[in-house]
């Protein structure tokens, strides 16, 4: 029998595209795009109109297709660290929501547990909210999620779709990308980690952490979408000498093994 996250699933159209939001330095998939319409991040509802985007992200949208997969890539995110709440770093979600995605990609780059992880490529399994908030707090935009369900109250369980987790194993596979996997602390940053904090946060069954993603993957999970949660292990978590800057260079080597392991998920979803 289906689980009711896999009886949600439905298959890329013109209707449904599949959303991406990406992280920082891999925004670069977005060129890959076959171009139909532009979106400026400041026309969506919701999006803080003063946000400038950090290093490695850009605030338009861009609907297309890539290899013939109609998709709506969302190249860049506001944080909490930078001063935004929960309503306004999930706004991006709600709009490919509206748009008719049923399928959203999360992209991030986090930080690798010593012993749980290496840098490079992963798969998120599941999370751990860490960050003091949640995006279903005081939502009264809508009163239920079409079937009755209060959002205050909505099920965690499997919020990343098992389904999408299979093809993009299958897909990494086929590319001969090594691909690890795990849980996610998503966390409030804008600091990277101490060492204690590493080892609390390994002890607590965590694989990676990062600053992005989780509130995006409530969002979504309320919604009732189908979400894959696709992580860069930039750097081993609580190490010297991490800065963004060392973020963005690793994401820029392993720009193409990302790229390559989207494009046949993607594939792999028609």
């Amino acid at each position: 029998m289906a689980t009711m996250s896999e009886s949600r699933e439905v298959r890329p159209s013109v209707e449904h595209p599949v959303a991406i939001v990406l992280g920082s330095g891999l925004g670069q998939l977005s060129g890959l795009v076959k171009p139909v319409r532009r979106i400026p991040y400041k026309e969506i509802p919701g999006f803080p109109q003063s946000a400038q985007p950090v290093s490695g992200h850009v605030f338009e949208a861009t609907v297309g297709t890539v290899g013939g997969v109609p998709v709506v890539v969302y190249p860049g995110r506001v944080h909490l660290y930078q001063g935004y709440d929960a309503w306004g770093v999930t706004s991006v979600v709600r709009h490919a929501h509206r748009l008719g995605c049923r399928t959203i990609v999360f992209a991030c780059a986090t930080g690798a547990i010593p012993g749980k992880a290496e840098v490079g490529l992963g798969l998120i399994t599941d999370h751990i909210n860490l960050t003091g908030t949640n995006p279903l707090v005081g939502w009264s935009e809508d009163a239920s999620a079409g079937d009755g369900t209060s959002y205050e109250f909505v099920s965690m369980n499997e919020v990343y779709s098992q389904r999408l987790r299979g093809i993009a194993r299958k897909a990494a596979e086929d590319e001969r990308i090594a691909l690890s996997e795990g849980v996610l602390a998503g966390v409030l940053g804008p600091s990277f980690e101490t060492p204690a904090e590493v080892r609390a946060l390994g002890a607590l069954g965590a694989t990676y952490v990062g600053f992005s993603v989780v509130l995006e993957a409530i969002q979504a999970h309320a919604l009732g979408m189908s979400v894959l949660g696709l992580t860069l292990a930039s750097n081993l978590a609580g190490a010297a000498g991490v800065s963004h800057q060392t973020v963005l260079d690793v994401a820029g080597n392993y720009a193409s093994q990302f790229e390559r392991l989207v494009c046949r998920t993607l594939r792999n979803l028609m």
